[in-house]
Order: structure tokens, then sequence, then C-alpha cells
């Protein structure tokens, strides 16, 4: 018996079912209900379930709430029922006892499942879209046609389409067939670059190619123009005179003609014809009033017989006409180019992203879409099935026809379900109410379809999140409107029931429960309406100071909110543009509320992108004053104005100010960017961190100092890292990589958040200032897309005489219209406890969506839930005092020594220290691959002569030589399926598939596309004798199973306080570095020691490490090697590889480990001397004692270092 009356306890678990969820009525819950009785009832594993939500947030959200449930689940089964139980907790007690009571399963075993299942949540199938089709395109590759090493995956295909913008304007603008039509659609490559993203949609593009080209004009028109120009040659000057005497004496009517277009008419006529150049075209809208029947309709009866006349008036007619030809033909031409380079731009756009190896987020759903329309769709669906018993869809409503198409293909009733003998398992969840992405690519028209196909589930009906009062004040907006609310016939506001969560006394101000709603009535002074500047900049006065009253109230203890004082992290202020947060943000700020944007903004749109960037330039010409004022002025570097204007009067100032620039370009030349930008935030963060946003400024500061250090690292100099910032900045937006990192402060601040963005949260107090404008700006819009004919269609506007195109607008704006009517939805339902709305005489209110809901101000008066505030705005409110949390705890004291050098080390910056290098500026990343090997074509030693046979014989080619090829070699054996090598012999190809990843290699180091088959050429047998040569402990790299190696380990240990003549004693006494004397000017080590094993691999039980080096020797022999390895003082690396090696084992086998029996060795592989013969390879094995001293230095002593092992023993335990 179903003691809970949820219907979802009894809802059969098959079948197409569609479940629409009001906001706020526990759809979230209803999803746990469900994955929990998959569980239990049909013993589906947690990944055999497929749940598809809209957001990565929302992923994690839903996965937290599963494994709750399921823990719930298993712990409800050693636990009698509570009589306070809460909802949850009961209805996953209902599911255990009905599943219990069929004696399938005993207790304990079921407990075990749900454990299972909740400790394995990480392996749920919980996906986004795109990461779901990511998922189906990796995983069944061959069935979907796709690679098994997928391309890079785009976060933003702006420059992508930037680039292809740029190569078709380039062809077609230098193309006499196409330029016309091109520059008549397009101004320039940058419209062009909008346009696309729109062209290359999937869908019918209108208007149609016309079924027969027009006959070209032009021969017709020259003709026509040439008649013209001799007619007004001969006749001109005759028939302007005599028009403008008409005008003059009122022979004409006054209203049409005037002499003020009049004359400069009849010398742009003159002047046209003087050029005689027939291609030229003459254009003006007054042209048809120089006609016969166009003057004689404007003379006055008296003087009909004055009416102008000229010869020249009947070629001026002849021309028109054939202008008029020539706009057709041309929109004609358009039309067909529009069509004939949407496919062109399709085509090079597939190219381009094949070249590049880039893929976007529509390619993911366009892959699998496609794979489903394919000869091997059966296959590919019965795969799907096998793997996912069911699929939840969550946010229907976002979706659209190719989304549809996947999930109705593989768990709906399709042809190829029934063809396989499988049921439809498919729970579709959404609320038509909250589609609002149409702008996405979001097809309300796509769920209603959907809607009529599937069974409808019992609608959730109780609403956990709003207080009641707020549930009934929403209801009486959307009763006013009636059917008109949402303009779509299929979509209904449905009341909701209180959930029982929430109370009305839950917000109290003055001791009684709060209004649900308030409406600010905000007036203008005359009988006009605000205009829309006007209408943002009063409502945002008006939200300002209400908030600021909710917060003085506050702290009087007279708003309180569920038992403590309402703070600003209680508030969201709904917005719908970026513009709009700005105003709001800094309105707020001027009140003294701290207040935060929320969502996403890129790190590069912000005034510290603005004031590194002013710093950078005066870092450049240090002696350019303007640029040092300017520099001085940002809030980074906070010098006052009375400061910066004494610079003239006191040259001391600018002098020394001048030579902390100096100071800073040196550092920032020695240390990098970041070195320069932490110095300057420790220097000012107690100024920094007392404004209200201080802590944001900061953290933008050094985000943006990491990301000039990161990219400082590709050599470009101080110019060339101006430049860089400068295009990060010309090109950020809200999909940049790099945001804003989100602030533990943020939480406590007033949330400003536009709707869209707001959509899934919730607030306990949410003010709409803007809802109520409505700016009415003319659409400006070459293209729109619209839902016509049962399908959406892409219609492209051609001119402004486009007949058609005023209907296509007016279908736009209405679905535009009914999309707004959902977004405001999504605006009214975030609130838990209060609404706050700007209405009065704000600039098309009436036109807004805001309207129908409002009805009459005055029919409110009688609903105790909502208040009608009316009155003029007061003053600017004062500055609300700082919110003071009671004293400071006193701040920890530092116990130990904090060590002036204190550093992170690599071998790459010790070895490299002598030569002039300073450790302390180097960056702290770790070096590349190939870092520490010589840049030049060759090692200078001079050893014997090289043993015949055994020296590299190749040609030299100066393009595959140093560091950089180096890279190469080391991404490539990184990459490189080790298995397919082992049958290769010299003189071969590359195994099959891995050629394009030696491709891959050389084009991730910037090696252009004409050098790629020659490298590949060079990197074949460099690969292929690496992998294949005999090792010392026998077999070779290929025949080491992947399971038994790991390459590029990172490693990171500390080094204590280790004195550098200690630690070269102990290397000398046992041959390692020899010739070495110290470590630059440093007198001890101590910090971090970090580095990149290239590869790590077991064989026999025993622990090997292995480094590839690509450096050219006279020869490649023993002794030779020896030599690389002293000369380079790779025996020093080799020695800090295994005592990394030898930290890691020791912690990770604890007491089990044992150097002697486990350690196999380092092995340094030459590979361009590598044969058969044993030549190319280095190995050796440190003695014990050695890696011991080498270990207890480092550790700061024997007794620190018997504490280590001793950590390490009880760690393995």
């Amino acid at each position: 018996m179903n003691s809970t009356g949820n219907p979802y306890l009894d809802l059969p678990l098959g079948g197409t079912r569609l479940i629409e969820a009001s906001a706020g009525t526990g759809k979230t819950f209803t999803l746990a209900t469900l994955f929990t009785r998959l569980v239990v009832e049909q013993g589906l594993r947690i990944g055999q379930v497929l749940a598809v939500t809209f957001t990565d947030a929302a992923t994690q959200e839903l996965r937290k709430r599963i494994r709750e449930r399921l823990a719930l689940a298993a712990r409800l089964l050693d636990q009698t029922a509570a009589e306070d139980e809460g909802a949850d907790a009961q209805l996953t007690r209902q599911i255990l006892q009905r599943h219990l009571q069929a004696g399938s399963e005993s207790s304990a075993a079921l407990q075990r499942r749900l454990q299972v299942a909740a400790d394995e949540i990480d392996l749920a199938s919980i996906f986004t879209i795109h990461g779901f089709c990511t998922r189906v395109l990796r995983e069944h590759a061959l069935e979907s046609g796709h690679t098994f090493d997928p391309p890079e995956l785009l976060a933003s295909d702006r420059e992508l389409l930037e680039e292809l913008a740029a190569d078709l304007w380039r062809v077609h603008a230098n193309d006499p067939a196409t330029l016309e039509p091109l520059t008549w659609l397009w101004k320039d490559p940058a419209a062009l670059a909008g346009d696309l993203r729109a062209l290359l949609k999937p869908l019918p593009l209108l208007p149609p190619l016309p079924a027969t080209a027009p006959e070209d004009p032009r021969p017709a028109l020259r003709q026509a123009a040439t008649a013209l120009a001799q007619a007004i040659r001969r006749d001109g000057e005759a028939f302007f005179g005599a028009l403008c005497e008409a005008v003059e004496q009122r022979w004409l009517n006054g209203v049409s003609y005037k002499l003020g277009w009049v004359q400069p008419l009849c010398q742009q006529l003159q002047d046209w014809a003087r050029r005689d150049e027939a291609d030229v075209l003459l254009q003006s809208a007054y042209l048809p009033a120089l006609l016969p029947d166009a003057l004689a309709a404007r003379t006055n009866r008296k003087f009909v017989d004055r009416t102008p006349s000229s010869p020249l008036q009947t070629p001026l007619h002849d021309y028109l006409q054939r202008l008029e030809q020539h706009a057709a033909w041309l929109r004609g031409s358009a039309l067909a180019f529009l069509h004939a380079l949407r496919g062109q731009a399709l085509q090079r756009l597939q190219q381009l992203k094949r070249v590049r190896r880039v893929q976007t987020y529509d390619d993911l759903i366009d892959g699998v879409a496609q794979a489903l329309e394919g000869e091997h769709r059966q296959t590919l669906v019965k795969q799907l099935r096998a793997q996912y018993r069911i699929a939840l869809v969550d946010e229907f409503q976002d979706t659209d026809d190719r989304q549809w198409g996947i999930f109705q293909t593989v768990f709906g009733d399709s042809d190829d379900v029934r063809a396989l003998g499988l049921e439809p398992a498919l729970f579709l969840i959404g609320d038509p109410k909250q589609a609002i992405y149409g702008f996405r690519g979001g097809d309300i028209h796509t769920y209603l379809n959907a809607k009529q196909q599937a069974d409808k589930a019992p609608m959730l009906g109780a609403n956990f999140r709003s207080r009641p009062a707020v549930l009934r004040a929403v209801e009486a907006l959307y009763a006013n409107a009636g059917d008109a609310a949402f303009l779509e016939g299929d979509i209904r506001f449905e009341p909701v029931q209180p959930g029982g969560v929430r109370t009305d006394e839950d917000y109290l101000r003055d001791g009684s429960p709060a209004p649900a709603l308030t409406l600010r009535v905000l007036r203008s002074d005359g009988d006009k309406a605000f205009n829309a500047d006007r209408s943002r900049l009063e409502a945002t006065r008006a939200c300002v100071a209400a908030i600021h009253a909710v917060l003085s109230d506050a702290r009087r203890g007279q708003a309180v909110l569920r038992g403590r004082a309402v703070v600003p992290g209680d508030i969201a202020v709904l917005v719908r543009s970026h513009r709009e947060a700005t105003m709001m943000q800094a309105a707020l700020a001027a009140a003294g509320i701290p207040a935060v944007a929320a969502g996403k903004q890129s790190l590069y749109a912000t005034a510290e992108a603005r004031d590194l960037r002013t710093l950078l330039l005066a870092l450049l010409q240090p002696a350019d004053e303007s640029r040092l004022r300017a520099a001085m002025a940002t809030v980074l570097l906070g010098q006052p104005a009375s400061r910066i204007a004494g610079m003239e009067r006191e040259g001391d100032l600018q002098r020394q100010l001048q030579a902390q620039l100096l100071h800073w370009r040196e550092r920032w030349q020695r240390g990098g960017p970041f070195a320069v930008v932490a110095e300057v935030c420790a220097a000012q963060a107690e100024r920094l961190l007392a404004l209200l946003d201080g802590e944001r400024r900061l953290t933008n500061y050094l985000q943006l100092g990491e990301l000039l250090q990161e990219a400082s690292t590709q050599a470009l100099g101080m110019h060339g890292l101006l430049d860089w910032l400068q295009g990060q900045m010309a090109n950020a937006d809200q999909n940049d990589e790099q945001q804003l990192l989100r602030l533990e402060s943020d939480a406590r601040r007033v949330q400003i958040i536009t709707l869209h963005k707001s959509k899934g949260l919730e607030y306990p107090l949410v003010y709409l200032p803007f809802v109520g404008i409505d700016g009415n700006a003319p659409s400006t819009a070459r293209h729109c897309t619209v839902h016509r004919a049962g399908q959406r269609q892409l219609v492209w506007k051609l001119d402004k005489e486009d007949s058609g195109w005023k209907d296509v607008l007016g279908c736009s704006e209405a679905e535009q219209r009914a999309e707004d009517a959902r977004l405001l939805y999504v605006g009214l339902t975030r609130a838990e406890h209060a609404l706050w709305i700007a209405v009065g005489d704000l600039a098309g209110l009436s036109r807004s969506r805001l309207a129908p809901l409002l009805g009459a101000l005055d029919d409110w008066a009688d609903n105790a839930d909502v208040v009608v505030e009316e009155g003029p705005l007061a003053a600017i409110p004062p500055l609300l005092p700082a919110d003071v949390e009671g004293p400071l705890p006193a701040a920890r004291q530092v116990s130990r020594r904090v060590a002036h050098d204190w550093w992170v080390y690599s071998f790459t910056q010790l070895a490299q220290a002598d030569a002039g290098n300073d450790v302390e500026a180097a960056a702290t990343e770790l070096p590349a691959p190939a870092a520490d090997e010589p840049a030049g074509a060759e090692l200078p030693l001079e050893p014997a002569a090289p043993e015949p046979g055994t020296e590299d014989r190749s040609l030299i080619d100066p393009r595959f030589m140093g560091s950089r090829f180096g890279n190469v070699l080391h991404e490539a054996l990184e990459n490189t399926d080790f298995a397919l090598w082992s049958g290769w012999q010299p003189g071969d190809p590359a195994p099959e598939g891995q050629a394009q990843v030696l491709r891959d290699a050389l084009r991730d180091e910037g090696y252009a596309d004409v050098d790629l088959e020659d490298g590949v050429a060079t990197l074949v047998p460099l690969v292929g004798h690496t992998l294949t040569v005999p090792l010392p402990e026998g077999g070779a790299l290929c025949s080491v199973p992947v399971e038994q190696r790991r390459a590029e380990i990172e490693f990171h240990f500390a080094i204590a306080a280790t004195s550098v003549p200690a630690l070269l004693h102990v290397l000398h006494a046992h041959g390692i570095a020899l010739s070495r004397r110290g470590f630059g000017l440093r007198r001890q080590l101590e910090g971090l020691m970090t580095g990149k094993i290239d590869l790590t691999y077991v064989r026999d039980g025993r622990w090997y490490v292995l480094d590839y080096k690509s450096n050219r020797l006279p020869g490649y022999s023993n002794e030779l090697l020896g030599a690389a390895m002293r000369h380079s003082e790779y025996d020093l690396q080799a020695l800090i590889y295994t005592v990394a090696l030898h930290r890691w084992l020791r912690f990770r086998l604890g007491a089990a480990y044992d150097y002697e029996r486990d350690m196999g060795g380092i092995r340094y592989l030459f590979c361009r001397g590598l044969d058969s013969n044993g030549n190319g390879v280095h190995a050796q094995r440190f003695d014990a004692a050695l890696v011991d001293a080498l270990d207890a230095l480092f550790a700061g002593g024997r007794e620190a270092q018997a504490e280590l092992a001793e950590r390490a023993l009880g760690g393995a335990a």
C-alpha cells in the first residue's frame, strides 16, 4: 500500500513517459526516487541507468542527491521507523519494504547492493548531453565512424568562425563574379563571421533558390546609363534651370519639391554625366520625382502649363527601369550566392576542423545523430541499450530535434528498438514554462511534439521551495493573465500546493509575516512614462533603497529569516543583461552594500586586466611620463591624484617612481610577470582589501599574473606579451575558458545574476527591478529562426523591400515574446520568502509580459499577500555601515622558520645555475620534456673516436634538431601504442594509425604542414628503435604491458635545509657531478624538488626509471654514453629520479619494500644511436648507500629520515 500518496511509487518503470514539474516541485527528489526504484526493484547497477541533464552543476547535484538517497536506503534496512521521519525516508522505506515482501532478495543482500551503489556513485552514468555524446563516440568509435583518439574540444568556436570568414572573404572578394553579391550581403569579414554560426545551422534556408536564374541586366543598364549621360550633357542645364525656377516660383508643390534637395540632385546628375562612367550606378531616392508623371501630379493647378519637361526624361525613365531590374537581379544573385556560400562554408569548416583536430559541442551531438542514421545504427542501438537499460532526460524543455531524435531512436518507441525486440525505456522530465534557451537552439516545439508521443506521468503538484504566501501571490498574478500568460495554447500555469517545508512565519518584518510580493510603483513627473534609460535608473534606485531598508532593519532585529537576521547573501537581484548587472552593482556599492555579479564573466574583460595592461605599457617605456601617470592612477597602484599632480613640481618624486618602474621591469625580465604582480599585490594588499570589492580585485590581479606567467613561457618578450594580453582583452567573451575564480566571500554578498543563469537556483529574497521595462528597440537582424509549417526555418533578410520579411519578423517577435513570458516565470519562481518588482511609469510596461499579470494596481489592495508601495523615492540612502562580525581571532603565529631562499627546484634549474641563470627567478612550473637537452646540433664530447657502425649516419636536418624536436619525440613516445610497434623492422613505415600520432606531435610543437611528412620520416626510425631494441634486463619496451608502465610521472618531494658543500661531498664521494663546485651562489638548498620521469615500468617485479634523449653524439658506445652522462650531468638527474622513485616505493609498499631487491635501476635511451647491438642504451644502478645518504641529506638528517620512513610504513599499513 502506498501510504505516502506519492504516485511515483507505483509508476511503471518502462515505456516513454513525460513528467511535467513546475518550479520548486521536487524534480530532483523525484529523479532520485526513480533511480532508487530502478536499483532496488530491477536490480540495475549504478552505471546502467542513464541520466542526462543540462549543466555540469546539475549533474553534480543529481549525483550527490542520488548517492544520499542510496546511502539512506542502505541505512534504513538496519533501522526501525521513527515517528519524525522525513518524506524521503518514508518514501524510501516503502520502496524497500515492498521489494523485501516480494521475497526475491534478503535484506542483507539488498543492503550490500545499495551500499555498493552508493560507494560507486562516481561510476554513475550521469552526464550532460554533450558528455553523453562524447562517451558514445569514444566507446563506440567503430559503429559511430569516429576515431579512438578524439579531436580537442573547443569551448568556443568564435576564433574558428572568424578564421573561416576571413578565408571566405579573401576568396570571394578577389573574384569579380562574387564580389558584388558578397558586399551586398555583408559589409566586411566581421559581419560575415557574425552570421556564420546561424548560416551553418542544419535548418532549411529561406528564401529558396529560384528555379531559373534571371538574365544579367548589366549590359542593358550600361547602355541606358550611356544614353542618360549623353542626354544630361545635352539637355541637362536647360532642364535643371527650368526645374529650379518652377520650385522658386511655386509652380510645383512646395511641400514635395524643395530647393534643398533639387539643387544638389541636379549637381549630382551633371557631375555623374561629366565623368561618363557607365558602370558607376546613379542612385537617389529623388530620381523618380523628375519623371513627367511625378512632376505633373505635383504642379499647382494654376500653372499646369508650367510643368518642367525635357527630352532627357525618356532616357531617365529607361534608366530607372533598368535599375529596378538590376536590383532584382542582384537580389537573386545574392540569394544564389548565399546558398552556395553555405555549402562552401560548411565544407571548409569541416576541413579546418580536421586539420586542426578540433571539434565543437555541436559536433558531438551531430556525430551521434549521424551515427544513428548510418548503416551501423541498429548495432549502435543494440550496444547502447545493453549498456544503459533506461534513460532519464532532465530539463527536456531545453532540447532540440537532434537531441530528441537521439533519445527517441535509442530508448523510445522507434523502428530500431522494435526491430531488436526491445521495449521503450525513456523518461522525459521538464517544464515547458521554463523553456528559455531558444537563443542556444532549444526548441519548445520539440518538447510539445514529444509530449504528444509520450505517456503523461502524474504532474508534480507540491512546491517545496516557497512560502505559502509567495505561492498565493504568484498564483494571483497568473490568474490575472489567464490563458494570455504564456502566449502558447499548450502551455498553462499550473497552481501548486505548499509542500509543508516552509511557513509564512519563516520571514518576519517588524515581528509579523512579511509581504510575499511588493510592487514598487515609480511615477514620472509628467504625463509621459520614463524613457528606457531613465526607467532603468529609477528602478535601480528603488531596488537599492529597498535592499538598504531590509538590511538596515535586519541590523535592528526587524528583518528576520527563520530565526536569524537577513544578510546580503540572502538577496538576489535578477537582471537581463551585463549592462543592467553593472549598473546595479555600482549602485549597491555606492550604498555600502556588498554585491557580486554571479555567473560567467571573462577575466580579460575586467578592470584589473586593463590595470595590468596599463602597468605593462609603463614598464615598456619607464621614461614616458604619460604612461607613468596612467600606471600610478590605476587601482592596482592607487597613488592619490595630488601625488601624481606633484610629479611636475617635484623632480625627485618622478625619478623615484620611474626607479620603481625600472626595478619592476628588471624583476619582470628575471622572474617573469607573476613575480612583479605578486610583489605589487603584496605591497598594496592592505589598501586593496579595504575596498568593498578588494578581495575580488586582488584575486583577479593574481589570477591574471598567473596567466601572464604561463603565456610568457612562449618566449614572447615584453612587447609580445602586451600584444597577447591585448588580444585576449579584445576577444574576451562569456565563453572564455578563463573565468573569474569564485571566492568564498562571494556567497555573503548580494547576488546579481541574469534571469537565464538563475534557472534552477533559489534565493530567500528576490528583486526584479527591470522586468517591467520594454525598450521596444527596432529589430536590425539580417536573419532569424522561426517555427513555421511544422519545422524550424532559417529565414534571411535580403533587402528592405523583401515583402515576406515583415511576416517572418512578426513570427519571430511573437516567439520571442512567448520566451520572454517563460523567462518572467523563471524569475517569479526563484523566491523562497519574498518577491520585489518595480512597476509604474516604466518604458514599455504595457508591452512587457509583466503587464497582463499585473492588471489594475488598485485591484491588489484587497490581497493580504501583496503590498503596493507608492510615493517618491527618498534621497540616496546613507552608506550602510560595514557588517562587523565581532572581534577577529588572533592570527596564528609562525612556529617554524620559513627559509628566505625556500624554492621549487628542478634538475634543469640546478644544472643551469652556474650558467648565470637566476634560480630564484626561474618559473616554478615543470620544464618541457627536452628542456635539459642541448639546443645545438651535437654535444661537444672529445673521447675516443666512435666505433664504426655505431655513429649516427643520418643526414643532419636542422629542422629536426635541438630541444624543440626533443619535445616532439617525447610526446610521440608518450602517445604511441607500444604494442603496435612489436613487429617493426628498420626500414618499415609506421604501423597503422601511428603516423598520425607522429604528425600530431609535430603539429603540437608548431611544425608547418609542409614539414610534417619529413618529420614523420625522421621520427619513425627513432620511435621504432626506441620501442624494439633489447634492454639489459631482457625484452623491449614494446613488450611491456600497459598496466606495467606509466609515462610522464610527475613527482614532488621536500628538501630540508641541505648544505651545498655537504651535498657535493656525498655526490663526489660516489663519482657524481665531479666537476661541479656549487649551485650558483647558493650555500644551501631548501624547498621542493620537482620533475617528470619519462617512463617508469616494472619487469619481473623490479622497478625501472627510463629517460629518452634525442641528443646527437659523436658515437653511442658505452664509453661515449658515459661521457655524455657526465658532461650533461645526467647522472645527477638519474640520481634525483631514483630518490624520487625510492621515496614513492617506500611509501607505497611500506615494510615490503627493499631497494636491493625492488629497484632495477635507470635506463637512458639515446634514441638517435639505438641499434640491436646495445649501442645507445645507458644502464646504471646506484649504490643503496648513495641513495640512502642523499635521501637522509634531503630529509634533514638520519633522525628525520627515520621519521619519514616510519610515517611511510604507517601510511602503507
